[in-house]
């Protein structure tokens, strides 16, 4: 074969190849069009099913706060004082924030109550210390904010002009979000529950809210539940058989008699100011240590008096009693009460 036939062999082999690939080329550049085209309708991209098992952990999770409202309603509703109430209270509020606190309205201040989630480390203060804190009433907070106007709050922590001094009081650095509501006693706002939380941590709001409700109806029942209780324990005592001791029958109803006498005013009188003590007993604490007992519950104590003397004489057993159960035994703290009577 001559070179001329060789070369031009050659030349149409090559071609053919040329041919070949441009075709396999043309048809790859149209495939990735294709490709390209489908990654711009993103319909697909947002069409997914969830796996079973995240299913189940999210209705886990919902069972979950469900169980721990259930707990909590039965534990603030079945707590035996105001103490305690309180305490489980903001103990199942906490479950859902990272830190919470009441703060209690008197007279012209807002008074810390109680706080639960307060770390006592790295300038910031204890649990205990939350007692301790006092906003007066005339300062722009966000409590004073939430109490006027009868509403919640949920948002950043600097809602209101003068919100620093709640952080610069907490020390240590300001949360992410805070939930602040009203707590009402008797129908009025006379309570305010802040809650707050860092980092990622999200406030259960609702959760909250539950709480705060079941608190309220809680305490506001507590008074007459004790009051039952108290009566059912004073009717136990009084109808509980006396025991007398062998041949001695006639000096033992001398004495039984004059027991009777003596124990019916004492125990008319201790559960008369057991009443007044639970249905009074968030003042009463301050008044004592104040030692303004009478200054604080002069009309209450008058009515219990008034109650007393309607059945019995002997003034001064309601009066020991008024001592020894109201101020816990401090005279002083009865001061400006006019005893007709020493003992």
């Amino acid at each position: 074969m001559s070179d001329e036939k060789m070369k031009h062999f050659i030349d149409s082999i090559l071609n053919e190849k040329m041919r070949l690939i441009i075709s396999k080329t043309d048809l790859l550049k149209k495939e990735i069009a294709a490709n390209l085209e489908n990654i711009t309708k993103l319909d697909d991209f947002f069409s997914y099913t969830i796996p079973k098992y995240l299913e189940k952990k999210e209705e886990n999770l919902e069972e979950e706060k469900i169980s721990l409202l259930h707990r909590y309603t039965i534990k603030i509703s079945t707590s035996s004082n105001q103490m305690d109430l309180i305490d489980n209270l903001l103990e199942g509020i906490n479950l859902f924030c990272s830190r919470a606190a009441l703060f209690l309205l008197r007279d012209d201040k807002f008074v810390g109550w109680a706080g639960i989630g307060f770390s006592n480390k790295d300038g910031e203060i204890g649990n205990n210390e939350v007692k301790k804190i006092f906003f007066s009433f005339s300062a722009n907070t966000i409590l004073k904010h939430i109490i006027n106007n009868k509403n919640k709050y949920s948002g950043g922590p600097l809602s209101q002009p003068d919100d620093h001094l709640i952080y610069s009081r907490f020390g240590g650095n300001k949360p992410n979000k805070i939930f602040v509501l009203p707590f009402y006693v008797s129908g009025k706002a006379q309570a305010a529950i802040y809650a707050d939380s860092y980092s990622d941590k999200k406030i259960g709001e609702k959760e909250i809210e539950i709480i705060s409700t079941i608190g309220e109806m809680s305490l506001n029942l507590l008074p007459f539940r004790q009051k039952f209780l108290s009566r059912v324990k004073t009717k136990e005592f009084a109808e509980e058989p006396k025991k007398e001791p062998p041949n001695l029958r006639d000096s033992t109803d001398a004495r039984f008699f004059h027991s009777t006498k003596r124990n019916d005013p004492e125990r008319k009188a201790r559960v008369i100011i057991n009443d007044m003590v639970l249905y009074n007993r968030l003042i009463i604490d301050d008044a004592r240590t104040n030692k303004t007992l009478y200054k604080t519950l002069k009309s209450t104590i008058s009515q219990a008096k008034e109650e007393y003397s309607r059945k019995f004489d002997d003034i001064s057993i309601f009066e020991e009693q008024l001592v020894k159960i109201l101020a816990k035994g401090d005279k002083e703290a009865l001061k400006g009460y006019p005893f007709e009577t020493t003992f």
